[in-house]
């Protein structure tokens, strides 16, 4: 049972999975549950390419991510959004915009992304 627990704080409050079509974690899924009252979060999981980590943070709707991908292996982040590109690094690539978030791609490194959330998400 705790296994589960532990499973749940590292894929939906630090966000850290694979994508679909990902194979042993050559693909991450960056995807943060930033909801309710939690105003931060940090997590890590060992992956065959190395360890990946998330941290965030929020103060009222301004919105802090950092994320570490292993050397070998990419990501793809969704950061809370309010329908307008994150603050985000030199080489991270914008997917997708939507009114609640901002979806990029990035390769291995650190990787960290300012917003202001819609909504208080």
């Amino acid at each position: 049972m705790l296994g589960a627990i532990d499973s749940w704080f590292t894929t939906r409050v630090a966000g850290i999975s694979q994508t679909e079509d990902s194979v042993g974690y050559a693909k991450l899924l960056v995807d943060p549950a930033v909801e309710g009252d939690m105003t931060s979060a940090a997590g890590s999981y060992r992956t065959p390419y190395g360890v990946a980590r998330t941290d965030w943070r929020r103060s009222g709707d301004r919105f802090r991510l950092t994320v570490d991908v292993p050397a070998g292996s990419s990501a793809e982040v969704r950061v809370p959004a309010s329908g307008k590109p994150a603050r985000a690094p030199k080489g991270a690539r914008l997917l997708r915009l939507s009114g609640q978030e901002a979806v990029y791609e990035v390769g291995s490194g650190r990787w960290t992304f300012r917003s202001v959330m819609a909504g208080g998400r």
